[in-house]
């Protein structure tokens, strides 16, 4: 049924979430030390920039499953949107300090960070398409409302 997809997929967001924060926190770690010389850390760096593209990409598929879903309401998915806001929030956050965090080494990963860009520009579309399906009715609390828009208000897209 609809709802135990939606507890399901609760639950995973939260352990995805932790993933995400692990893989973004080693990559800014490890990116530090990048450098033309550092072949090894040049190839980590670079399996853990395709890890985060493709669990954007995997995001953006479950967002769009739930736009595949008839009469939303914000009560039934909020973890969702936080969750996905928090993800595009941390980068586009990434990408804009790239110059910073890859110490100019940029060129050994430009294609990957224009990747990871991209996939989050669809990410962040998806979720408005998710914005605009959602029925905020009598169920959604005002503070489910109220947090689901200072997030989107963070992220500039209003």
């Amino acid at each position: 049924s609809k709802n135990s997809h939606l507890n399901s997929l609760s639950l995973i967001l939260s352990q995805t979430l932790q993933f995400f924060d692990n893989l973004m926190c080693e990559l800014s770690s490890k990116a530090k030390g990048l450098t033309s010389q550092s072949t090894e850390l040049c190839s980590t760096v670079r399996n853990l920039l395709q890890a985060v593209v493709q669990l954007l990409e995997t995001l953006t598929g479950c967002v769009h499953y739930v736009c595949s879903l008839q009469e939303l309401s914000l009560q039934s998915i909020h973890s969702l949107p936080s969750s996905v806001l928090w993800v595009v929030k941390s980068t586009f956050t990434h990408c804009k300090d790239s110059e910073s965090v890859y110490c100019g080494h940029l060129h050994l990963i430009s294609d990957l960070l224009q990747a990871m860009f991209k996939e989050t520009y669809s990410l962040q579309k998806q979720l408005m398409e998710l914005f605009d399906l959602i029925s905020i009715s009598s169920a959604s609390s005002e503070e489910d409302i109220t947090c689901m828009v200072s997030g989107i208000c963070e992220l500039g897209t209003f």
